[in-house]
């Protein structure tokens, strides 16, 4: 009788222990992997896409110090993988890395900088980014399709590609269809080419990119004078862009268009290609 009393008491001493253990179980998420299993989330924003954006403010490596904020306006929706859209209008936000202007310590001015974090929706995605294109305020605005008496149906874009709108809404380059128009730019089926640092395949089975008033192929600098890209963030220090001029400064306008193209998105791989700002002569 007094083993049976026993057992009766160390069982209702366990009985809180099973039901809680019960209870943790039946919270566990439905969607909780097999041992194995990979459990790593989709990027938000995948690798290779292009973001085309304007800037907010100049760029001057005589007046921009190091450190200082760098914002950027997406000008056309970003389709992204899984139904999502990056809307038009989301910004886009980094930091110079290090300016500085042509004198005793370089023959050239230079102007070194990076956008490290987007805003996706009511989120703020960190992401690393290279520049396949930057063009002046007066690229921009020459590439901008204007209403004629003509009614003309074709445009040259940031890059020299002729775009002529052919029915139903699709893009020709040429002979070639490229993608298709809406009203805030180009959408385009193209995939990287992997012999060009910007050229692009067009492929009709590839995710549609946003190139804006940009074409598929725009590469280098546009309506800037003699400045150049000599770093577009896709080697050395990725993500981080340098551009130089042979001039006293580097200048970028404010509204200035810049096609930038991700190379890494979330927390963990975009820090690891965040450069901190460098002080003067570092």
């Amino acid at each position: 009788m007094k083993n049976n009393l026993r057992i009766l008491g160390m069982a209702l001493c366990m009985l809180p222990m099973w039901l809680r253990a019960e209870t943790v179980q039946g919270l566990q998420p439905a969607y909780q992997s097999a041992p194995g299993q990979n459990t790593q989330p989709a990027e938000l924003i995948p690798t290779g896409t292009i973001i085309p954006v304007s800037l907010n403010s100049a760029l001057q490596s005589d007046k921009t110090g190091s450190g200082a904020a760098v914002t950027a306006t997406v000008m056309q929706d970003v389709p992204l993988s899984g139904g999502e859209t990056l809307r038009r209008g989301s910004k886009v936000t980094g930091h110079v890395v290090e300016a500085m202007a042509s004198g005793k310590e370089a023959h050239q001015a230079r102007l070194s900088f990076q956008f490290d974090r987007v805003q996706l929706g009511n989120r703020t995605v960190p992401i690393a980014t290279n520049v396949r294109a930057v063009a002046s305020p007066h690229a921009v605005v020459e590439a901008s399709p204007q209403r004629s008496s003509e009614d003309t149906d074709y445009a040259v874009e940031i890059g020299g590609d002729e775009i002529s709108y052919g029915e139903g809404g699709l893009v020709m380059v040429g002979s070639q269809v490229v993608g298709k128009y809406t009203s805030h730019g180009v959408l385009a089926n193209v995939a990287q080419d992997p012999g060009s640092p910007c050229g692009a395949t067009i492929d009709s089975d590839a995710q549609p990119q946003a190139f804006w008033l940009f074409s598929v192929n725009a590469c280098g600098a546009y309506g800037l004078g003699d400045l150049k890209i000599v770093q577009a963030g896709q080697t050395e220090a990725i993500g981080e862009v340098t551009l130089a001029s042979d001039g006293k400064a580097v200048k970028v306008e404010k509204g200035s268009g810049i096609l930038l193209r991700v190379v890494g998105s979330g927390a963990e791989e975009a820090h690891a290609f965040t450069t901190p700002s460098r002080a003067p002569g570092q």
